[in-house]
Parts: C-alpha cells; sequence; structure tokens
C-alpha cells in the first residue's frame, strides 16, 4: 500500500530528461510488454505474438542503453574494460547487439539451448543466470530511487552497476564467442604483426623501387602476389 502512495505521490514526469526519470518510463513499459506475452496464447495469435516479441526487445534495447548511459555518468572510472570487442567480426558490433544478449541469457536462464550448441549453452548457464539476477536487482534499486530522489546516485546503486557491468562483459565475450569465430588473442596479435609486416615490406619495396606507387594506387592484382613474398625474403 504505502509502495503504491509513494509511486503516486512521486513518480517522475514523462518529460523529465533526467536518466533515472527516463529509466522509469523505459522500465515500466518493458514490464507491460512483458506482462502481456506472459498472458498471450502464442499458438492462437501467432502475428500478435512476433510483434510482442520484437516490441518486448525494443525495450530491452532502450532499458540497457539508459543504464549504459546511467554508468557513464556515474561510475566512468570504473567501467568493466571492453578490449575483447575488437575481435567480433564486423556484423556482430551492431546497436542492439547489448538486448540480443539480454534476451539470450533469459533463455539461457530458463534452460534453453541457444542455436543448438547444447555445450557451449551449459556451460554460460551458471553466468547467464547470474546476469539476469544481477540485473533484476539493478533494476528494482534505479526504479526505487526514481522515486526517491532523481539527483542521487547512492554507493548501493554504483556497487550494483560496477558488479552488473563486469558480469554484463563476461557473458558478452562468452555468449559471442559461442556464436561465432572468434580469434584468441594470440591470433589477434600475430595478425596485427603480419599486417604492421606487410606495411613495413612495402614502405621498403618502394623506397628499393620494386613497387610503384601507382600499382599501389591501382590495386595492381599483382600485389596480392608479391607482397607477401617480398615479406617473405
Amino acid at each position: 500500500m504505502m509502495n503504491r502512495f509513494r509511486k503516486w505521490l512521486y513518480k517522475p514526469k514523462r518529460s523529465d530528461p533526467q536518466l533515472l526519470a527516463q529509466f522509469y518510463y523505459a522500465d515500466e513499459e518493458l514490464n507491460q510488454v512483458a506482462a502481456e506475452l506472459d498472458s498471450l496464447d502464442g499458438r492462437k495469435d501467432p502475428q500478435r505474438c512476433t510483434l510482442l516479441v520484437n516490441q518486448f526487445r525494443s525495450c530491452q534495447d532502450n532499458v540497457l542503453n539508459i543504464i549504459n548511459q546511467i554508468m557513464d555518468e556515474c561510475i566512468p572510472s570504473d567501467r568493466a574494460n571492453r578490449d575483447f570487442c575488437v575481435k567480433f567480426p564486423e556484423e556482430i558490433r551492431h546497436d542492439n547487439l547489448a538486448g540480443q544478449l539480454w534476451f539470450g541469457a533469459e533463455c539461457l536462464s530458463a534452460g534453453s539451448i541457444i542455436m543448438n550448441r547444447e555445450i557451449e549453452s551449459m556451460a554460460m548457464r551458471p553466468l547467464a543466470k547470474d546476469l539476469t539476477r544481477s540485473l533484476e536487482e539493478l533494476r528494482n534499486l534505479i526504479r526505487d530511487q526514481a522515486l526517491r530522489d532523481l539527483n542521487i546516485y547512492t554507493e548501493k546503486m554504483k556497487e550494483s552497476l560496477k558488479h552488473f557491468d563486469v558480469l554484463f562483459a563476461e557473458f558478452e565475450l562468452s555468449y559471442v564467442s559461442a556464436m561465432v569465430p572468434v580469434k584468441s588473442p594470440k591470433e589477434y596479435y600475430v595478425q596485427q604483426e603480419v599486417i604492421v609486416l606487410f606495411c613495413e615490406t612495402v614502405a621498403r619495396a618502394l623506397k628499393l623501387g620494386y613497387l610503384t606507387q601507382d600499382m599501389i594506387d591501382d590495386y595492381e592484382p599483382a600485389l596480392m602476389f608479391t607482397i607477401p613474398r617480398l615479406a617473405i625474403v
């Protein structure tokens, strides 16, 4: 009863630009869509079910985007390291990856197998459960704070943000590595070494007159065979 009264009394305005207020309404919309999905029989209305699933994932993207902004503002120097993202294939690195990861974590937590990868799914399930539990606790904390004071980030919320950020980064690396080929640190290092070697080879070949700038500018097919051979020499 008191919670409902506090919600009615202190609920932020929808037009408020502050991050906690934005989160409050984004999270409320997510909960509404989730409730409708839970009550819907997808077999009777598959079209409506598909529409709601897409809307649900869009809401997840929005909530995570605001959480990310809160972390940038609240714990900018304590963010989890994400240097591993440079190893991801280009087609994986897109704006709604975070929402897909959340959706995947919930599916794994519920016992699903992701893309017929049973061994990888079983290995990731404990981490997925920790992540979804951490995210649920964080959402409750932020939602509660939005009803108290939009200008304050409590120490408890900061610690929860840090914990969630670390778990999300760990799950991101595990999940993407299981779904697509991702170079190991050693493979990535070797690739960088080869790139540097080829650059030095081209520079030396130009200096010695083995190649011309026109050949490079015109992307001469012969270069594809010449540069690796020169590098070996």
